[in-house]
């Protein structure tokens, strides 16, 4: 059939680039409103108040104290994100590939998805400003990407497609998650379930057909789709594996995995012999494979560092950092502050905070029980539309506590992934039925049904409790709060009854804004059901009141800050950074990674795995009253300490050989001590028993296991300067002398100059890891693992240059295997290309 047939008009083109403005003008329009300040250089889209905490980083002046934060639970974006983000960029800019960060836990694999397109953006310049431009890039790819999946996947027309494009990128998952690397893989969602539907469809259209006539491709734009579809299945599975943290890249491939199930199961229903459901099978594997192996650079070498994780082995032994809730989160998904909100203001009552919990699922409560459900008049979808459904209650099973789906996310290997984030399932399962939806609107499909009541009931009784509960305000908000307060206790930010005041008013009015947009909800199913004439030209009210909504939701939870908060210098640290080289360790204060930021490097650490053996020697040196987390076990961790008579600071012997040289305090000094740097709220002193990072034991034996091991370096009888620990036998002297001492070094090379009397193990106080060599005078040696988790080398007597090089076997395997992939996906494109073009010239021929 030609164009004509097809009724499309003459200027196509034209046309197109016209629909790709309105399409990106709504996307970007959302992301001013939420973002402008920090768009324009005004804010920065940091919580840079929470700085102002007691002890956290700024120094307590009075203008300082009067500093709130807005939203406490948004820490990891300064603690990790930002020190993590900051040292990619020193290493990018000095022409280096970030791959060991040298500012925490002494050393450790640096495993930020540094290959991900925005957060590599982010890493072009120091300056945090670039945030929210790339904040801007990430809703622009993630609309694009929903808006092409409704077009081309569920057949709808221009109008619902661009409206779901603009409510994607505003839906609860990404306004939660916004900045943080967890959740960037979900950006590429809707591009790998297109790359599945068009692999597994062969670029043909839906059997079901699509609405419009004009949705129909030409018979060479099919043939060109079902050709390319899997390379591009390759190219977004690698995005998808290197935009984000594993374990979320892992559930997006399961939802791709289970989407490509049901477009099989809609193509060749139970014919899975049939020569093209084989093919199509094909084809997702290998596309799969290819972007399995592209990615593989930056797969390898996490697999292999998160191995040796205390986070990990925890999982894998059943530990649940957030188990599942129950049905009481299932009114979190259409009500997302019903237990309050994680910001100051409010007070959640929930077990676990808001970006973690079912709330991350809210797509709006309108787009959920007002459009989604008109998708059911489509009969061409209904089949479509039971797999959206399965798949949102897929995605709430594990805050749900669903019996069955539970005990499948707890197998082996599924148990590593947070499985309350899978809510992001939830989310696009609804935008798809919303599309459809407005599609059904669009057209004037919608029949009164008598099940058609049942959302407009619901939404009619979340109406009414709304209503209730902000007359009468739910425990502990309405008595118990005040109660705890009057006998003297804090609760989270509230200390007094202004606060408690505050609270309720906050609820009270969250509650009537909720029963407001459900009789909004109310009022749209009576229309829709008196005014049937009006059908069609509803779907403009339609789309502003669902982007409203959104907008509504999202404004204001993530939190903009001044730019003079970010990380002002704080002279204190800057001695100390200008000092004698030594590890630094805040005593009740400054949490780690923080001190990287005036470049000094902690011992403590976060990083989302904590080395399984540097947290067993952290273990022993920290004080019983410190904070821990069990996902961040060292972050805030204060050690044991005692001051001398004569003023000085003793630490552990073990804080000692890891060259803990600097103890940083707050506040002012006590009486009798002896600070060596000291100004507005911080004073340092300086531990005289510390180490230099690297040293030649006098004596070493051989502690094969561990628990015997960590007794003697836990023994306070323990004298790194007198004995090293090794696991396996080595042939030293009883005896040994020599020195040594670090002559230049980046974050991967350390080259140490070596005088040694007689043989000797030269200790390098840095975390042992299989990725690093050592060369002693251009001779390979091994390195030993030296005190349980250090690096130490054998070398014999003599001078001479040790330099340790960081250079994993798994990076090179991993580049290796994306080479093939390239090279493979090359072949492919080339063969692809070269029967286009025969087939082209026979079409010549035979015209």
């Amino acid at each position: 059939m030609n164009d004509e047939g097809l009724n499309l008009p003459k200027a196509q083109p034209s046309r197109r680039v016209t629909r790709l403005v309105i399409l990106l003008a709504g996307i970007v329009l959302g992301q001013v409103v939420l973002y402008g300040p920090s768009l324009a250089g005004r804010k920065v889209l940091l919580p840079l108040d929470i700085l102002a905490q007691p002890g956290t980083y700024l120094p307590r002046t009075p203008e300082v104290a009067k500093i709130v934060p807005q939203n406490t639970y948004l820490t990891d974006l300064l603690y990790l994100c930002e020190p993590a983000r900051r040292f990619a960029a020193s290493e990018f800019q000095a022409g280096r590939l970030p791959m060991w960060a040298p500012y925490h836990f002494a050393g450790v694999p640096f495993i930020w998805p540094k290959f991900s397109p925005f957060l590599a953006l982010e890493c072009v310049t120091a300056s945090p400003v670039v945030l929210a431009w790339v904040q801007l890039l990430a809703a622009m790819v993630v609309g694009l990407g929903a808006y092409l999946f409704c077009r081309r996947a569920l057949a709808v027309s221009f109008w619902p497609a661009a409206i779901a494009g603009w409510c994607y990128p505003l839906t609860g998952f990404f306004v939660f998650w916004q900045g943080f690397p967890t959740g960037v893989s979900v950006h590429w969602l809707p591009w790998i379930l297109l790359a599945v539907d068009r692999t597994v469809r062969g670029g043909s259209p839906r059997k079901d057909g699509p609405l419009t006539p004009a949705l129909s491709p030409s018979e060479g734009e099919r043939g060109l789709a079902s050709s390319l579809a899997p390379l591009g299945l390759s190219v977004v599975t690698c995005l998808v594996l290197v935009s984000g943290h594993l374990d979320v890249a892992g559930q997006v491939l399961l939802v791709s995995g289970l989407y490509a199930l049901w477009c099989l199961y809609d193509v060749y229903s139970l014919r899975w012999l049939q020569r093209g459901a084989g093919r199509a099978v094909l084809a997702l594997a290998a596309g799969w494979s290819l972007g399995l192996l592209l990615a593989a650079p930056y797969i390898l070498p996490v697999l292999e560092y998160t191995r040796t994780g205390a986070r990990m082995a925890g999982r894998s032994a059943g530990l649940e950092e957030r188990p599942p809730v129950g049905l009481a989160a299932l009114p979190e998904t259409v009500l997302p502050d019903l237990y309050g909100a994680d910001r100051t203001g409010s007070l959640r009552v929930a077990s676990q905070n808001q970006l973690e919990s079912a709330a991350a699922a809210y797509t709006g409560v309108l787009a959920t029980l007002l459009v989604a459900p008109l998708a059911w008049c489509s009969r061409r979808h209904r089949a479509s539309n039971v797999f959206w459904v399965l798949l949102a209650l897929g995605g709430l099973s594990w805050c749900l506590d669903l019996p069955g789906f539970v005990e499948f996310l707890r197998l082996p290997g599924l148990n590593m992934m947070s499985h309350n984030r899978l809510v992001f399932a939830t989310s696009f399962a609804i935008l798809a039925l919303m599309a459809v939806g407005l599609e059904v609107l669009r057209q004037g499909l919608i029949e009164q049904r008598w099940w058609l009541w049942l959302p407009a009931a619901l939404l009619a009784a979340l109406c009414a409790w709304c209503v209730y509960l902000a007359v009468f305000l739910p425990e502990p908000i309405h008595s118990q709060l005040e109660l705890s307060v009057r006998e003297g206790n804090q609760v989270g930010w509230i200390h007094d009854l202004e606060g408690v005041q505050r609270v309720q008013t906050w609820y009270i009015r969250h509650y009537a804004a909720m029963a407001v947009w459900c009789g909004v909800g109310v009022a749209g199913w009576l229309i829709l059901w008196s005014r049937r004439a009006w059908q069609s030209r509803l779907l403009p009210v339609a789309a502003a009141l669902l982007v409203g909504d959104l907008l509504w939701f999202a404004h204001g939870r993530s939190v903009q800050c001044d730019p003079a908060l970010y990380f002002p210098p704080v002279p204190v640290l800057d001695e100390v950074a200008r000092s004698a080289p030594g590890r630094v360790i805040g005593y009740n204060c400054l949490p780690a990674s923080l001190a990287a930021m005036r470049g000094l490097r902690d011992i403590r650490g976060y990083d989302s795995v904590d080395p399984a053996r540097m947290i067993d020697l952290l273990g022993f040196v920290a004080d019983p009253q410190s904070k821990s987390y069990p996902y961040a076990l060292t972050q805030e961790m204060t050690p044991k300490a005692e001051f001398t008579p004569e003023g000085a600071i003793r630490l552990s012997p073990i804080l000692d050989m890891l060259g803990v040289r600097y103890v940083i305090l707050r506040g002012s000094p006590s009486a009798g001590t002896r600070p060596a740097f000291q100004g507005v709220d911080y004073w340092v002193v300086v531990n005289s028993n510390a180490l230099a990072r690297t040293f030649v034991a006098r004596q070493v034996e051989t502690v094969t296991e561990d628990k015997a091991r960590l007794e003697r370096l836990a023994s306070p009888e323990f004298d790194p300067r007198e004995v090293a620990y090794v696991e396996s036998p080595v042939d030293l002297p009883i005896a040994c002398r020599g020195s040594a001492r670090i002559v230049e070094e980046i974050p991967t090379c350390v080259t140490v100059s070596v005088h040694l009397e007689t043989p000797g193990l030269v200790v390098l106080a840095d975390l042992w890891d299989k990725g690093w060599r050592a060369d002693w005078n251009g001779q390979r040696l091994p390195i030993l693992r030296a005190n349980h988790a250090l690096r130490g080398v054998v070398l014999p007597a003599g001078e001479g240059t040790l330099v340790f090089r960081y250079a994993p076997a798994s990076f090179s395997w991993g580049l290796r295997l994306a080479g093939l992939a390239v090279l493979v996906l090359l072949v492919w494109l080339g063969i692809i290309l070269a029967k286009r073009t025969a087939g082209a010239r026979n079409s010549d021929g035979l015209a």
